[in-house]
């Protein structure tokens, strides 16, 4: 079997143009802005064909850059074509749509990469859109790349809407800190009297009608009481009895500043009532589409639902564009960094955060429902926090997670705790007898040897004489 350095991605551009005269094979780099892109097309030997073209993201602007491309190909007798775009956040999208819908070939290139490639080329520190441009053109050559992720309609709208979500969610968190801080200037002590102020059932009551410490006294225990049940929340008495004492213990501020400050809570909490209804309205979106999306079976899990499903669901795309779970999951930069040199390894490298910063979430937020629902996960958990740290051990957890979740989106199947069970129980090998496959002694220690989730594979170690030692002088 042939194997590439560059993967199966750089495996498939090569025999499509095995030999081929590189000088008909032609790449383009597209270096994007925020309004206008710059292109610069090349053959495999490296040779420019034409002049660079600096377009604008409109299109009338993709059609130059098409009839470019025509000219290119008419004047070498092209047999092979393929575009490199930088991904600039979001900016490369509606150009890159648009090329893949006229059906040319398309690879998105990671901006790390592309500075590695200038570096290489000696221009580190020589940034121009003109040299990113050509870096794109050689790591086409190479073959690098990967071709846009495809998504049906349902996963379009499941990731809109799980992008529409994260947004609010941390602008309600951000709002939210403010929100306090300006409470602790008006009402100091009140925010002490819960455990989570805004999440209680009667924290939004008092926010919006006594915030003020001199109001909140002067009701009285039994008029607070009552004052909260008109509202539609019962408050019990000893609540009510701590509520009324902060109330007589709280520092004011003068007047005309607790004034406008009050002003500035009400605004605040305008605002935080609106993002409240937009998070519950990207919600009801998610759980519709979700059923018609591959993640839909997820919330057959213990301690997984709408808002767990989605994001994994979201983050991941459609699962049959990895190979394996083990190829998912590098993408999700949650592997563990390595560093080896002369057969020696560094140890303590933390994972690689080379991917997907959502996924990488995701995951990490499925092991913890999972975790907290599902007894063997529950157990699992308990296992390797005794013996890693907290954040390694939430991998660990998100990982095994992670595994399940993916082998139920590929098969379609809801979740079986029976199955489960026997499959760790057995450690796979029933399956795999099954299956007809023989059953390899150490297959899953060599699979999991750089797996944060399991404990390294026993090495023998070396003889004394045959081990090299640094000596201090």
């Amino acid at each position: 079997m042939m194997q590439f350095i560059g993967g199966g991605s750089q495996q498939n551009y090569v025999e499509r143009t095995r030999g081929l005269d590189p000088s008909r094979c032609l790449a383009a780099g597209i270096d994007v802005g925020k309004y206008e892109a710059l292109c610069l097309v090349a053959d495999h030997h490296g040779e420019i064909v034409g002049e660079p073209l600096t377009f604008p993201l409109t299109e009338p602007g993709v059609r130059a850059l098409e009839a470019l491309f025509a000219s290119a190909a008419t004047a070498r007798d092209a047999v092979r074509v393929r575009v490199g775009v930088e991904t600039a956040g979001h900016y490369h999208r509606t150009v890159v749509a648009r090329l893949v819908a006229a059906g040319h070939d398309v690879v998105e290139l990671n901006p790390a990469h592309v500075k590695a490639a200038r570096t290489q080329q000696g221009s580190r520190r020589l940034k121009t859109d003109l040299r990113d441009a050509a870096a794109i053109v050689d790591l086409v050559i190479r073959g690098s790349g990967r071709a846009p992720q495809q998504r049906t309609d349902a996963l379009v709208e499941q990731l809109v809407w799980v992008g529409v979500r994260r947004r609010r969610v941390l602008a309600r968190t951000a709002l939210s800190n403010q929100l306090l801080g300006t409470l602790d200037l008006i009402f100091p002590g009140l925010d002490g009297c819960f455990d989570d102020l805004l999440g209680s059932k009667v924290g939004p009551v008092l926010l919006h009608d006594l915030a003020d410490p001199g109001r909140l006294h002067r009701l009285g225990v039994a008029g607070l009481q009552a004052f909260t049940a008109r509202r539609g929340v019962r408050l019990q008495r000893r609540k009510a009895e701590q509520l009324h004492q902060a109330a007589a213990d709280a520092l004011r501020l003068p007047a005309a500043e607790r004034s406008c400050r009050a002003m500035v809570l009400a605004a605040d909490l305008a605002v935080l009532d609106l993002l409240n209804n937009q998070i519950d309205q990207a919600e009801k979106h998610l759980a519709a589409v979700l059923p018609d999306t591959p993640a839909g079976v997820l919330t057959s899990l213990p301690g997984v639902g709408v808002v767990r499903a989605s994001n994994y669901g979201a983050a991941l795309g459609d699962p049959a564009r990895f190979a394996n779970a083990d190829r998912a999951y590098r993408a999700s930069g949650l592997v563990p960094a390595s560093y080896e040199s002369a057969g020696r390894t560094r140890p303590g490298q933390g994972i690689s955060r080379e991917g997907n910063a959502e996924l990488r979430t995701a995951i990490i937020e499925l092991g913890r429902g999972l975790a907290q629902r599902d007894p063997d996960f529950a157990r699992y958990r308990a296992s390797v926090g005794a013996r890693m740290k907290p954040l390694m051990a939430a991998i660990a957890v998100g990982h095994r997670a992670h595994r399940l979740a993916f082998a139920l989106m590929r098969s379609g199947e809801p979740y079986d705790p029976a199955r489960l069970v026997e499959s760790v129980a057995t450690n796979g090998e029933r399956r795999t007898m099954k299956a007809g496959r023989p059953v390899k002694k150490n297959s899953r220690e060599a699979a999991c040897r750089h797996d944060v989730t399991h404990p390294p594979v026993t090495t023998v170690p070396r003889s004394s004489p045959a081990r090299k030692t640094l000596t201090r002088t």
